[in-house]
């Protein structure tokens, strides 16, 4: 039940549908009963509040100034429910978590479970994107934690930890042998590639790493998505270079395997920031430890500073 009359309530459906028809529909009235109700709000208001012209209604000035008035008086009432509602729920603690897509699968889900397990009442929003946009939010102070692939340094952000985790190939589970633990860049070059484009992190120095072979090579598609070149790789198209995480679920699931290259210098920083502004309170360290135990859980191979 709400403190505002029904009549005000439905005059702001109306201003915004610009039509008694449509906010009809969408209030499951009459459109006779809805103009009734306008009739009530502009004789108890004393003014003529909307006008009906073939193309819908106008507000009049009375009725814009009604309209802009209710919509705040409609927002400061769900502000207050919400506000009695958490006073009736245990304390509610609020996260803000920024993450790479590819944590999304079996890192993230897991991650909330040990945090709720930790802190008790807990609510988390998530936050997906690449490394650039996390940490424009982390440093906009829009997210309090970020777990991303190569975060630039800055004395914005304090570094929790980094894991360095190797860049393999990714291909169908009987391309190689199944005792295989490790692969030469250069043996890799004999299949069709499925290439990370410019926009993704890996691109720039496994593509320097493969003009170093000084060998041939041929790339039959490029993408800046991850699930595309998976899918690519899984209808046989050729093979692609990824981080663990990004093809976690599919190596579980059987669809496809996952090789470490050989080389020392392809590997990806995943890095977990925090302003370096907060005060490191008993809380905060439970998280970064919640999200370190994760990291451990699903790091493959697993190497940490």
């Amino acid at each position: 039940m709400s403190a505002l009359t029904k009549e005000i309530r439905s005059f702001v459906v109306i201003a915004h549908e610009k039509s008694v028809r449509k906010a009809a529909d969408k209030l499951h009235i009459a459109a006779s009963a809805l103009s009734r109700q306008v009739k009530i709000l502009e004789e108890d208001f004393g003014r003529k509040l909307l006008l009906r012209l073939p193309k819908g209604i106008e507000l009049t000035e009375q009725g814009q100034v009604l309209y802009k008035q209710a919509q705040k008086w409609i927002t400061e009432e769900n502000r207050l429910r919400r506000s009695l509602e958490e006073e009736n729920k245990p304390h509610l603690l609020q996260l803000r978590i920024g993450a790479v897509e590819c944590l999304s699968h079996s890192f993230l889900p897991k991650l909330y479970q040990k945090l709720s397990a930790m802190l008790g009442h807990v609510r988390i929003h998530f936050k997906t994107g690449d490394t650039q946009t996390l940490t424009d939010l982390l440093l906009n102070n829009e997210l309090d934690f970020i777990i991303a692939f190569n975060v630039a340094r800055n004395e914005k952000i304090h570094f929790a930890g980094q894991y360095m985790s190797k860049i393999g190939l990714v291909h169908l589970p009987d391309l190689l042998d199944e005792n295989k633990r490790s692969i030469d860049l250069l043996d890799c070059l004999q299949w069709p590639l499925c290439f990370p484009d410019v926009n993704l992190s890996v691109h720039t120095r496994l593509y320097s790493e493969i003009l170093r072979q000084k060998s041939n090579f041929d790339i039959a598609a490029t993408s800046n998505s991850f699930y595309l070149l998976v899918n690519l790789v899984i209808s046989g198209i050729g093979v692609s270079f990824m981080t663990w995480y990004d093809i976690e679920k599919e190596v579980q699931a059987g669809k496809l395997s996952f090789t470490p290259l050989t080389d020392k210098r392809l590997e990806e920083e995943l890095c977990v920031c925090l302003p370096s502004t907060v005060t490191i309170t008993e809380q905060t360290q439970i998280v970064i430890d919640n999200i370190h135990e994760v990291i451990q859980l699903y790091h493959y191979p697993a190497i940490s500073k």
